[in-house]
């Protein structure tokens, strides 16, 4: 695919989440756990789209690939109506899985650079909770994935957000993906970066390579904080407590091993570094740390759900946790469509062993 590394930030947002799981060990007081809640961005479905002023707007050219760059198979108009027959007819047929002892969240990274847009999802992470198999997984989303967008057609599936912030996400993934998911937590890179640094930043391991492309992703996001960016170079390659402007450049390296399959594996990556430092905080760290970090992120989680999940919390910490991706390893092709690489799963398959590895 043509690079357009400089516009992709490839964004972890499941800390916001985790804080929600373990707020209950911070206190069991209402007074407390309320003025928590109030102090993080709610946002009701019905509110989630009147600060955007172009919603519904193409934001896909920018992703366009010449076709002497296309690695996807050209498809004629007729191929392309056929697989869309295709897809619409498995989408029919297949239900939407609700099983009330497994919660669902989307964990959101959104590409912007400031609030006048909704912005591209170019990270997804379907976090799962399933309370009988004592088990967490973390099902990363690629943002290539061609999906059907209610309302819109064919499209990426990081685009859903751009046309509709976080509700018609949401619809979008529960009717392609078919498990109902209703909640989501998002946060841009700005916010992600300083919920890392809240943290006291996280020890990941790079390859040299990893630190050549990092370093430019590093000198990016320091012009655009009006920082030094020597102050946060890496040297080389190995391991090393990293910033939250370290921990996204590494996040965002798309153009090192295996691409965007790899990377989502650095998201999660990063993720899981996250939430061991979190299991290791005092009840003192974790409330300063809850206090900071609620305000940066965006969310749809009532007030009543939350308290569901503050009373869980101490188990949820135990449980066993999965990290995968969509599409899986050979369950899926690559087109070259709307002037863009695409990726398309083979739905049955796949639907099959998330729902397996979910329920």
């Amino acid at each position: 695919m043509k690079k357009h590394s400089s516009k992709k930030k490839a964004l972890l947002i499941a800390l916001a989440v985790i804080v929600v799981l373990i707020l209950g060990a911070v206190g069991a007081v209402y007074g407390v756990t309320h003025g928590f809640y109030r102090s993080s961005n709610y946002t009701s479905d019905e509110d989630a789209m009147k600060d955007f002023t172009n919603v519904g707007e193409d934001t896909t050219a920018e992703d366009e690939v010449n076709p002497e760059d296309a690695t996807g198979e050209v498809l004629s108009d007729e191929e392309q109506q056929e697989l869309d027959a295709k897809l619409a007819e498995f989408a029919d047929s297949e239900p939407v899985t609700n099983d009330g002892n497994v919660y669902n969240v989307l964990l959101v990274g959104v590409d912007r650079r400031d609030k006048s847009w909704a912005g591209n999802s170019d990270s997804m992470i379907l976090m799962s909770l399933n309370y009988e198999k004592k088990q967490i997984s973390m099902i990363s989303l690629m943002r290539d994935t061609y999906v059907n967008i209610p309302g819109i057609g064919m499209r990426k599936l990081n685009a859903a957000h751009a046309n509709g912030a976080g509700p018609l996400l949401l619809e979008t993934v529960t009717q392609n993906y078919k498990v109902q998911v209703d909640r989501y937590v998002s946060v841009d890179f700005n916010s992600m970066i300083d919920i890392i640094d809240k943290l006291g930043g996280v020890e990941l391991t790079l390859s040299d390579d990893e630190v050549r492309v990092a370093n430019n992703y590093i000198t990016e996001m320091c012009n655009l904080r009006k920082l030094d960016p020597n102050s946060y170079y890496f040297i080389k390659g190995g391991t090393k407590t990293c910033s939250g402007i370290q921990a996204v450049a590494y996040a965002r390296i798309r153009y090192v091993g295996n691409a965007d399959y790899q990377r989502t594996e650095r998201q999660r990556t990063v993720l899981t570094k996250m939430m061991e430092k979190i299991k290791d905080m005092s009840l003192p760290e974790l409330y300063s740390f809850a206090e900071d970090v609620l305000p940066l992120v965006t969310h749809n989680i009532p007030e009543d759900e939350m308290w569901s999940l503050l009373a869980k919390s101490p188990s949820l910490l135990q449980y066993k946790l999965v990290k995968e991706r969509i599409p899986y390893d050979n369950m899926y092709k690559v087109i070259y469509v709307k002037k863009q690489d695409m990726l398309v799963p083979d739905w049955e398959q796949t639907i099959a062993k998330l729902k397996e590895t979910l329920y």
